[in-house]
């Protein structure tokens, strides 16, 4: 049924009305041509036969009349759009008139003044159809309450249950007869009271239709703002050289792929996942899941790696700085970049073999599938993969070091031990703590080589994400998870991001 309209309807035994019993019989005439045709429209209402069980005698009629209803707010069912598109025209064009900067917003606070209008009006249409629902569902289940049992006996909830298998049917007591609001077990429902016989009451629940509509400010919002940008748009075309427009179009042109592939596949899913999450039920969920906190504890363990190929990119920077003149200095960087450049996948696979075919050459196998040796594993194949980049950001770190430095120690006769404490070290600090930071995030972020090198223990979090979402179907309680996880590694990256911003401003 379209939104702002509903239905009246009205049944006759033979000619006569059951449920107005003032209003105007059929006629004979208008059963003979229903036996007929089938059905017609009389006096706006649409007229179909109502037959006896056997299908075979018209023993009355079923009259539906689809009737206009206020929806809106104010006054006669009008909606907030409207008095706010006069509002917006009537500012837009004062602005217009007296010649004021776009750059003061009178434009996109019009706009946007238009676009909540129009989002309270499709709230209030949502919720005017939940309450319509209702009241319309309340008289389906009084009159089978009244049909459906056989001689005798009371009709059960379930079989009215039956009836309605997109709500909730649950036993009740006497309230007032409009639907209302409530939250059961910490959720938002719509509820109204069912009287389905002598002293017995049930409670009809559903999901509020208005907790769907905060999607349509994704539709409202840039709508509303197509025409405000469009005059940003041509104001700054006028004032712009043709060469500098080109430029910039030619610029947008190349921007536009990325951008567009950034809202569709990361800040769109984002934001959906932060929709999926809002109950609390959810956060409740993942904070007492005995799972989540093995899969912490599990994740920390593995980022116990970090510390260890920090240390060893260390080293081998060093060795590379040392050598870096020579075919040997560059096999060496050949070397070490080869992992870290190779597909995650590939290295997975490949240890994999490895580890069937005799762990490392050891003799041993299934290291990947006990849970005792697992974590152990999949922390020197992390060694293996990361190792190469680090080294190549402590390389970078060595050569920015003046080598005045360096000069001015051996004239004090400082040995290469002292050299090292003394001036190397101090210098690669903020460089050792980025590198630190970004083994971190990385650690806590770690899927792919747990996917795909163990079926069962040890698991981390984002894997255990995965798991909440696509294995038990619960994809709130999985994007609760993820929001929370993403909220801890906005924290342990902000440090990162401050480092990198005091590096990038060193001369």
């Amino acid at each position: 049924m379209l939104p702002g309209w509903t239905t009246e309807v009205e049944v006759y035994f033979g000619t006569a009305p059951l449920v107005d019993a003032t209003a105007p019989p059929l006629s004979p005439d208008d059963l003979l041509q229903l036996d007929s045709i089938g059905g017609r429209w009389r006096e706006g209402s649409a007229l179909v036969p109502l037959k006896d069980r056997d299908g075979r005698e018209i023993v009355g009629a079923v009259a539906a009349r689809p009737l206009r209803v206020p929806t809106g707010p104010l006054p006669g069912g009008l909606g907030l759009a409207f008095p706010a598109a006069v509002l917006a025209v009537a500012g837009a064009g004062g602005i217009a008139f007296r010649g004021r900067s776009l750059r003061r917003g009178g434009y996109i606070g019009a706009a946007l003044l238009l676009a909540a209008a129009a989002y309270f009006d499709v709230r209030a249409v949502a919720r005017s159809s939940t309450d319509r629902w209702l009241t319309d569902t309340r008289r389906l289940l009084q009159e089978a309450a009244t049909r459906l049992p056989p001689p005798r006996s009371r009709v059960s909830v379930s079989d009215l249950a039956a009836l309605v298998p997109d709500a909730e049917l649950a036993a009740g007591e006497p309230a007032e007869s409009a639907p209302r609001r409530v939250r059961i077990d910490g959720a938002p429902r719509a509820i109204v009271a069912v009287l389905i016989g002598a002293g017995r009451w049930v409670d009809l629940r559903t999901v509020p239709a208005e907790l769907t509509t905060p999607r349509w400010l994704v539709l409202l919002l840039p709508s509303a703002l197509v025409g405000p940008l469009g005059i940003l748009l041509l104001r700054w075309a006028e004032r712009t050289p043709p060469r500098k427009r080109r430029e910039t179009a030619i610029a947008w042109g190349f921007v536009a792929p990325a951008g567009f592939h950034l809202l569709v596949f990361t800040l769109g899913p984002a934001a959906f996942a932060i929709y999926l999450a809002k109950p609390l039920a959810n956060f409740n969920a993942v904070i007492h899941d005995p799972l989540t906190w093995l899969s912490m504890r599990d994740t920390g363990v593995y980022a116990l790696y970090v510390p260890v190929s920090v240390v060893i990119a260390l080293g081998a920077a060093l060795v590379m700085h040392r050598y870096r003149v020579g075919w040997g200095g560059r096999l060496l960087r050949s070397a070490l970049l080869l992992p870290y450049v190779t597909s995650v996948v590939a290295i997975a696979l490949l240890w994999q073999l490895i580890d069937q075919a005799g762990t490392l050459g050891l003799g041993r196998t299934g290291w990947l599938s006990s849970p005792a040796t697992a974590l152990p594993a999949l922390m020197l194949l992390s060694l293996y993969a990361q190792v190469g980049g680090q080294t190549l950001v402590f390389f970078a770190g060595l050569e920015r070091i003046p080598s005045d430095y360096f000069d001015a120690a051996r004239v004090d006769g400082a040995t290469p031990w002292r050299r090292f404490w003394r001036i190397t070290l101090p210098l690669l600090r903020p460089i050792t703590w980025f590198v630190a930071l970004t083994g971190l995030v990385g650690a806590f972020q770690v899927f792919t080589i747990f996917f795909i090198l163990t079926q069962a223990e040890p698991r981390v979090l984002v894997e255990r994400a995965y798991q909440i979402g696509w294995g038990s179907q619960a994809f709130g309680v999985a994007s609760a998870f993820a929001v929370l996880l993403c909220l801890a590694l906005v924290v342990f990256s902000w440090p990162r991001l401050r480092l990198l911003g005091r590096y990038a401003r060193q001369p």
